[in-house]
């Protein structure tokens, strides 16, 4: 019963992060079902979709949370030492930063894995991955 609890958040995690990803993407002369692009609407539609931005933002904020809870538990179960957990918690950190504000001025240029997509933004030094952190 745990492992179906804990898969089934997992699942639903995986899918709002896939959602994120979806909507960080550029989408002329349409608006984004999840409110990524908002440069077509009126000022009374965009006040009127802020609610709704705003709750989707609380949401992805409170699935955050939940992960950090369940790498917390791996933690307590002996699969994750503390300071495995948190760097994994520290990536989701800067992976959640760098989808607010996005590394490009487009908001293009992350990847769907760990690395940086660089599409058709590959010449715009905007949207270069960072440099090798030298040790």
């Amino acid at each position: 019963m745990k492992k179906t609890v804990l898969f089934t958040l997992f699942g639903l995690l995986m899918l709002a992060f896939a959602a994120t990803m979806v909507s960080a993407g550029p989408n002329p002369g349409r608006m984004h079902p999840f409110g990524g692009e908002q440069a077509n609407l009126t000022d009374a539609q965009k006040e009127e979709m802020a609610p709704l931005v705003a709750k989707m933002k609380d949401l992805h904020q409170q699935m955050f949370e939940v992960k950090k809870e369940m790498i917390q538990k791996q933690v307590s179960f002996g699969n994750l030492t503390q300071e495995q957990a948190d760097q994994h918690i520290a990536k989701m950190q800067e992976m959640q930063q760098r989808m607010e504000k996005g590394p490009c001025p487009d908001g293009m240029g992350m990847g769907m894995g760990h690395g940086h997509g660089r599409g058709m933004m590959h010449g715009n030094p905007d949207c270069q991955p960072p440099a090798p952190e030298e040790k």
